[in-house]
This record gives structure tokens, sequence and C-alpha cells, in this order.
């Protein structure tokens, strides 16, 4: 990949105690992840700093690290004023060495999603390189530039923000050729101050590839997002349910763990998967083939090895007490939400409806409201029993209750009192949905949940 001395000239950095022309194999930030000739980066974060783990990174193989300051662990490095701006000006110099088409997602959901749909679908024509795991920020995306390789054609990744001007910064990083919007919803507003801020931030994907000539595929159900992509003259193409829209969604239906859905009234396809709103996901992706010239009805059999996205609706039947348990704890905000909500009423039909709900957080002054509204659109879906976990899904639950006084609620500080909770009410035949943000850490409820009631099945079956 790059010399050490390479390193340090991009970097601005002073070699200590290694050789020149040792050659650097890859880039780790986490010293358990480090393999033999790796460059180890010492990052300074607000919880962790990477200088700690220096020790560890030699032991594992380490060839060089890369510190702003020398302490007893630090041997051969590389010494930097900033290692965070030193990763991101390595990955803008690998980046320049390909002239390979790029694909940048953004999104307030279903980036990830779309980003493996139209990673499969690229993969008829290119060697593509997905961006690994959901590593869209300034420290994921310099991380998945330095992941490419002579033997890529095309990279896919996806750009994350919480903050205005965060998506420009990364586009110069990731240096984008084709953008995809998947849409704009209220999330991350502590750090946006409004849904204008999100709109904002989000167009700056289009600010850059209109001043470059690129392509921005965009979601047409969003009236505003399009009226402004109109305005900056950028080249467009719009997929959504409207039939003005470039490409239009119809006939859609799922069932028997496929999604099914016609485009434009003349094309089949077919996706895994329970969440109904994964189509538009789906139909992003298929936009995006479309500039590629790729044929349109091979894409249905591509996406039949998609992978089934871990946290992201994904569906569990526990067979012994023909319990449905939907794990879409990944991330929440009030669309993604919604979205869950409308999908696993159709999955659940006419089962008992539990729902485990985790704050939506990063919401800013509007988050009781967001909660309230939340806990509303769950009665008039006809959930039956609603838990709460942390502190604001308090909102939603009461809002629920104050609707339907008579249908079963609790509510918890954190997910333990939640999951024996529904150890002692899930009852044969039911279907429970598990989301929230991921700091309430409800994706690790299903295997909770699993372990606990295993136990009562061993229990009853040898009582």
């Amino acid at each position: 990949m790059f010399t050490v001395q390479d390193i340090a000239r991009i970097c601005r950095g002073t070699l200590v105690s290694v050789t020149p022309d040792t050659v650097i194999r890859a880039v780790a930030i986490d010293s358990r992840e480090v393999q033999g000739g790796d460059l180890f980066v010492a990052l300074c974060g607000r919880r962790l700093n990477g200088h700690s783990f220096v020790r560890e990174a030699y032991q594992n193989g380490a060839a060089v690290v890369l510190v702003e300051r020398m302490t007893p662990d630090v041997k051969k490095s590389i010494l930097v004023r900033d290692t965070l701006q030193a990763l991101q000006k390595l990955a803008r110099s690998h980046r320049a060495r390909f002239s390979i088409p790029v694909v940048a997602v953004t999104g307030s959901t279903g980036k990830t999603t779309t980003k493996a749909c139209i990673a499969i679908s690229l993969s008829q024509v290119f060697r593509v390189r997905a961006g690994y795991r959901n590593w869209n920020n300034h420290i994921g995306v310099p991380l998945n530039l330095l992941r490419l390789s002579s033997s890529d054609e095309c990279l896919v990744i996806e750009l994350g923000a919480n903050h205005v001007g965060e998506i420009r910064a990364l586009a110069e990083l990731a240096q984008p050729t084709v953008g995809v919007i998947t849409g704009v919803s209220p999330a991350h507003l502590e750090g946006f101050g409004s849904l204008d801020g999100i709109y904002q931030t989000k167009l700056e994907l289009a600010d850059y590839l209109r001043a470059r000539s690129g392509l921005v595929v965009a979601n047409g159900d969003d009236s505003k997002l399009i009226r402004k992509l109109r305005q900056r003259q950028v080249s467009l193409v719009t997929f959504g349910t409207q039939r003005q829209c470039d490409f239009f969604i119809s006939r859609l239906t799922a069932r028997n763990g496929c999604i099914c859905f016609q485009v434009n009234d003349a094309i089949d396809f077919r996706l895994k998967g329970y969440g109904v709103f994964n189509a538009m996901n789906a139909l992003a992706a298929i936009a995006t083939a479309s500039y590629f010239k790729l044929d349109l009805k091979a894409l249905s059999e591509s996406w039949q090895s998609l992978p089934m996205l871990d946290h992201r609706f994904r569906v569990e039947h526990w067979r012994e007490r023909d319990i449905q348990v939907v794990d879409d704890a990944y991330n929440a905000n009030p669309r993604s939400f919604a979205e869950a909500i409308t999908s696993f009423q159709d999955l659940a039909q006419d089962r008992r409806k539990m729902v485990v709900i985790g704050d939506m957080l990063e919401l800013g002054r509007d988050a009781i409201s967001y909660h309230e509204d939340l806990g509303r659109l769950l009665s008039s879906a006809g959930i039956d029993v609603v838990v709460g976990v942390g502190e604001m899904s308090r909102y939603a639950v009461e809002a629920f209750h104050s609707s339907e006084p008579s249908r079963e609620t609790a509510q918890f500080p954190d997910l333990r009192g939640a999951c024996e909770f529904l150890r002692v009410n899930l009852k044969e035949g039911d279907s429970v949905l598990i989301k929230g943000s991921q700091a309430l850490h409800l994706h690790e409820m299903e295997k909770l949940l699993e372990t606990s009631l295993g136990a009562d099945l061993a229990i009853a079956a040898w009582s």
C-alpha cells in the first residue's frame, strides 16, 4: 500500500526508529484487529485514547504506529501533530490513485441496505468494493477508502453526518461520481438544529457532484428535496412511489419472506426479507443501476444473494412457542419507526402484537413531541402491548396509554427489566417488535430473551 516514508511525507510526520522502506499492508485503529505488517493509528477519542493500546498493537503484529506523542510503549513510529487529520490525509492520497466510479449513499434512513443493493447490482459489471459495515463518518470513510485495492473497479460507500458541513468534508475525501439521497427525515436534530439543517447537509453531496458534472439519484417522493435539487440544476434521476418519478414502484406486497413489486408497471422484482420499506432501498439501487446501463431484469436474480443485515427488521420464529421476534434495533428515528410499524402489522396479522421501544435519541427540542406522536401511532396501529426502555420512551408509553387505557404498558430504565417483563408475559403465538436507538443496546435483547426463554423451555421439557 505505502512505505512508511510515503506515509511520513503525506502526513508531514517524523519517522522514529523505523526503516523508511518498510511497507505497510493495511491500516487499523482498533488494536484488537491489527495484523502483521499493519499501521496502527492511535486516535484520541472522547472515551478511549489509542495511545493506551500501542503495546497491544505491537503484540498483534503492527509494523509501525502513528502517534501524536511519544510514550514508553512507543517504538517504531511516525510522529504527527494530529492522528485523525493524518488518517484523512492518507486516505485522500490513496483515493487519488483510483480512477473508478464511486457511488456515495446518504440519507436519514436506509443507507446500509441501499448500499448493499447497489453493490450487488453493480457487481454484474464491476469488481465492486462495498463500504465495510456502516463506517460512514469522518473516521469510517477514510478507513473504507484505505481498503481500496488495485483489483477494485467500483466503490459503493455510505456518507453519514450529524452536523452541517460533514457531508461536504466526506465528499471531498471520497470524491464520488454518483450520489444517492435516500430521503430526509428527523434524525440527529441535536446536531443539525432543524430539519432544514438536515436538508442543507444532504444537499452538500449534490453541490459537490454538480461542480464535477456528477449524477444525483434522489427520493422523488420528497418534494422539498427534489425542488432544491432542481434549483441546483444538477443531473438528476428520481425514484419513488409517485408515477412522475423516473423509476416508480407499484403492486408492492410482502409474503413468505419476500418483498415483491413492479417498477414502471413493467419489470417484476423480488427481494428477500419482510420490511416493505426495503423496496424503496432496492428502487434506489435500480435507479442507480440504470445509469450504468445494467440489465434491470437481471437485478432481481442477483439480489437473492443479498444477506439479511443484522438488526434491520430481521425476523426470527421461535417454533417451540410459535413466537415471532422482529429485531429492528439497529437505530431509530420517527420515519424509520413508522415504516417498521407498518411492516410489523403486515407480518403479525392477527397475532397479539407487542412493541419494545427504546428512546429515539438526538431529536433536539422536539424530542418529547416526537415520542408522543410515536405513542399515538402505536395506538392507531392496533398494538396490544407497549414496553418502553430508557428516559424518553416513557412519553410514547404515556401517549399510548392515554389513547388505549385498557391495553398493557410497561416502562423500564434498561433492557434487562424489559427482558424480564417479556419473559413472563410473552405468550404462544405472540409477535414482538424491538426497535430503538443504538445507545439503548436493544440489539442485545433478542439473544438475552432467547436465552431466558430457552432455559424456561428446557425446564418445562424436563418437568
